[in-house]
């Protein structure tokens, strides 16, 4: 290897071999966001009642979130990764929690500057995992899969009661900051407000983070697992469609608890996504690993390795063509799948090119410079 032949399957920052699946997961994953994303900012959500439009929907669809929740997923398998030197040997953990806390700080602020330009960017939540992890790293797996749950039951507590408090008159505006002025908007903003809050989404990295401390036993439990995860997805979604054919519904207890509208953040919602995370995760990981050598596979490795600079990417695409260019406008779900599919394209094979011959995206350089 020289300093222009970087291998695809080389090594991560912190000096272990890289995981192909976690590579191309992120890739494949990448597509689903920008999609979402160009869908819900170029077209009005409310438009369009057929099958396609209520599948994409970016409040309500069946695919609302769920690319998201996978990427959140394999950022906690990540962070496993990076801490597992320090979680086994138990040496130099401040100076561990530190640099993850400095990465998180990094993501915290550069995801608030960069809202001002892309309404709900993850980047900002992202950020408060990292720095969340940096307190419960080092704490045994069954303690952190009691946090996902506890991040899980909060949410639907929260949502419930806010319910109960409109229907008695009251008013929740507060819990809902239009921008962040005070250390209370910041605090609201990150745990229970907005796009994708500590409550639940805290549950998706946690699971991810015991996945990442049993990579080896998920391999080769992954048939079982995987039944597991098919088996909670067809609960969770049977359950709602007989609580709705009967309109079981009325109770708001009932309501929160199972409603799937991503945005209500009921249990019945975060166990389902965090399923379809972990599924989704296990093929494409087994997939990968199958066919690791055939070119398709090797791009979408290389290009996993630059998501965060295809991420701030597809922001700036997004102003070139649709708000300085005005060369795409808002005409609908297709107009949205080609952009999103033109990107894609052009973001694999431009990556691929870097990682071959630079390494590390210029995105993924500034943020381990800042964040060690």
């Amino acid at each position: 290897m020289n300093d222009f032949n970087h291998p695809a399957g080389g090594s991560t920052s912190f000096g272990t071999s890289r995981q192909i699946g976690l590579d191309v997961t992120r890739a494949i994953a990448l597509i689903g966001v920008v999609v979402m994303n160009f869908h819900g900012t170029l077209n009005d959500w409310r438009i369009g009642n057929d099958f396609w439009h209520r599948v994409f929907n970016v409040y309500t669809g069946a695919l609302s979130t769920r690319f998201a929740a996978t990427f959140v997923l394999v950022a906690g398998i990540g962070t496993a990764l990076f801490s597992r030197k320090v979680y086994e040997n138990h040496q130099d953990i401040a100076k561990h929690r530190m640099r993850l806390l400095r990465r998180g700080t990094a993501l915290l602020f550069g995801g608030y500057l960069l809202n001002h330009a892309w309404l709900g960017t993850i980047l900002f939540y992202y950020g408060a995992y990292f720095i969340l992890s940096a307190i419960f790293i080092m704490w045994k797996s069954r303690s952190i899969l009691l946090i996902a749950l506890t991040t899980a039951l909060s949410a639907t507590a929260i949502a419930t009661w806010e319910a109960s408090r409109q229907r008695s008159g009251h008013s929740t505006s507060w819990l809902h900051p239009r921008s962040i002025d005070s250390i209370t908007d910041l605090i609201l903003r990150i745990f229970i407000d907005y796009t994708h809050p500590v409550f639940p989404w805290l549950a998706f990295f946690c699971i991810g983070i015991v996945m990442g401390r049993n990579l080896e036993i998920v391999r080769t439990k992954r048939r079982a697992i995987l039944m597991l995860c098919f088996a909670l997805i067809f609960l969770c979604y049977s359950v709602s469609a007989i609580l709705d054919h009967f309109d079981l519904r009325s109770s708001e207890i009932v309501y929160w608890l199972t409603s799937m509208h991503p945005y209500n953040r009921s249990l019945l919602y975060t166990f389902s996504t965090a399923a379809i995370a972990v599924a989704v995760f296990l093929v494409i990981s087994q997939l990968a690993e199958k066919y690791q050598h055939q070119k398709i596979v090797v791009h979408l490795q290389r290009s996993g390795q630059l998501t965060l600079s295809l991420y701030l990417l597809h922001v700036l695409v997004f102003y070139i063509f649709v708000d300085w260019s005005h060369l795409i406008s808002s005409s609908g779900l297709d107009t949205a799948l080609l952009f999103a599919t033109g990107y894609w394209v052009f973001a694999i094979t431009i990556a691929s090119w870097w990682q071959h011959h630079f390494g590390q995206g210029p995105v993924e350089r500034l943020y381990r410079a800042i964040g060690g």
